[in-house]
């Protein structure tokens, strides 16, 4: 039997058919002992039976002294082979894996090779765990896309694409499918993968008219009956989203060392943006009354506060506030970092100045926290500036008239 070292495995499973291949005494391994319960793994590319050896490329095998069986896997894909080793069957499974895997590998310039790029990048695995999940469920549901060259993409196509995801999947799931593209082909460009970005210039789809928002902004009322009402360890954290609208995530895990000397400066958990501001006179009126702790600025009567603890305490003061008609229905936490950006907007203040505020590295979000700003005060600033004081200009004030 010659040596099946350097045989194709279509060639090895054609002759195995008729016979087994069994090796010789010069081709076997030689293995130390091994300690009970420990698992160890053959040599680079050789795999081993009962009285037979044979050299495949991609088998991984792994011998469990625990309960004495050996395992065979592909080694590229990880998925394990269950025929019998040394058979037939079992170059054949060995194969259409092999070949099923080779099938799905992306090619260069692709969006699956674009994908499978991007989650290789510091940008992907920072992500925080649920939005990485947010991440790859788009990755996932564009997998028909995956062979569509990256050159070939316009904003046609990811308009259509968002416009696919709206029919099955509704309004907040396609506008992240346009998201995901636009920061994977940001990506993209500084790699050198590709040098364009087909979803820039495609909006996202607005909620229709009339429907409920869902972190609405707090009116000027709710906010001070809220603060009055909240006992120190609600009123403290409050307070910090309602003068600078943080995030309730930023708030709950904020250190002491985020206040000092009369500044704030703390980096948010989503987009990892430095924020560093005055602390408002009000704020730290409330902030020197705040539960004491050696490492956190917020807690509650039992220590750090958990997502649970504060869900169910604020739960309690806003149905308390609602029944006695001081708040309406709908307030949420997050709604504060929307009152901030309302207010921002409504004294005049960009996009740029408002998202330095709230910590984001770009305007992109923005303009949905002040979606509903009263711009009656910043319009009528503006038009002054434009026309003088609007209530008409006087006889002196009158151009001249040209001879």
């Amino acid at each position: 039997m010659p040596d099946t070292g350097n045989l194709s495995r279509a060639t090895w499973a054609r002759r195995s058919k008729a016979a087994p291949l069994r090796c010789c005494a010069a081709q076997r391994v030689d293995r130390p002992p091994q300690r009970e319960g420990r698992i160890r793994s053959l040599p680079e590319g050789l795999a081993e039976g009962d009285g037979r050896m044979m050299k495949i490329a991609g088998l991984k095998r792994f011998h469990d002294k625990r309960d004495g069986v050996t395992y065979n896997y592909h080694r590229k894909s990880g998925i394990r082979i269950l025929a019998p080793f040394g058979t037939a069957e079992f170059a054949l499974e060995f194969d259409r894996i092999d070949q099923a895997h080779k099938a799905k590998a992306s090619v260069r310039g692709t969006l699956g090779h674009l994908f499978d790029e991007y989650r290789k990048t510091p940008e992907f695995k920072n992500l925080k765990p649920v939005t990485k999940e947010d991440y790859e469920r788009v990755m996932v549901w564009c997998h028909r896309l995956r062979p569509m060259p990256t050159a070939r993409m316009d904003s046609a196509l990811v308009t259509g694409l968002r416009n696919r995801a709206f029919d099955e999947h509704k309004r907040r799931f396609a506008n992240y499918v346009v998201q995901v593209i636009s920061r994977v082909f940001n990506v993209g460009k500084g790699l050198g993968l590709t040098t364009i970005n087909p979803a820039t210039s495609v909006d996202k789809i607005r909620k229709p008219t009339g429907e409920r928002h869902r972190n609405r902004p707090w009116t000027s009322a709710e906010r001070e009956a809220m603060l009055e009402a909240a006992p120190i360890q609600l009123k403290a954290p409050l307070a910090f989203m309602r003068y600078l609208g943080a995030r309730l995530g930023d708030v709950r895990r904020m250190e002491n060392s985020s206040y000092e000397d009369g500044m704030i400066s703390f980096v948010t958990g989503k987009g990892d943006v430095e924020v560093t501001v005055p602390c408002p006179e009000p704020l730290a009126e409330i902030l020197d009354q705040r539960l004491p702790h050696p490492k956190f600025m917020f807690v509650s009567t039992d220590g750090p506060w958990t997502e649970g603890g504060w869900n169910a305490s604020f739960r309690k003061l806003r149905a308390r506030l609602e029944l006695a008609g001081k708040v309406k229905p709908g307030l949420t936490a997050h709604g504060l970092r929307h009152s901030v950006a309302t207010d921002l907007r409504e004294i005049g203040k960009t996009d740029r100045e408002i998202a330095d505020i709230l910590g984001q590295r770009t305007t992109y979000a923005t303009p949905t926290y002040h979606r509903t700003a009263d711009m009656k005060r910043s319009n009528a600033k503006v038009l002054a500036d434009l026309h003088g004081s609007g209530k008409g200009r006087s006889k002196q004030t009158a151009e001249p008239e040209l001879a």
